[in-house]
């Protein structure tokens, strides 16, 4: 009985870590689709290209 609510309790952890330190900006937006960044913070790295045909 306990597993299960330990999973979703370090689930809900990360989840609401993560929001965080978007918000902080400490780590960049992330696509929910392809997972990664919507802008450059090199140059080289790759970024979303999902909704590129949405604008």
């Amino acid at each position: 009985m306990h597993g299960p609510i330990l999973i979703f309790y370090g689930l809900f952890w990360a989840t609401l870590m993560r929001t965080l330190l978007v918000r902080a900006r400490v780590l960049p937006p992330t696509c929910a689709r392809c997972g990664l960044p919507h802008e450059r913070r090199r140059m080289g790295e790759r970024v979303c290209s999902c909704h590129a045909d949405e604008a």
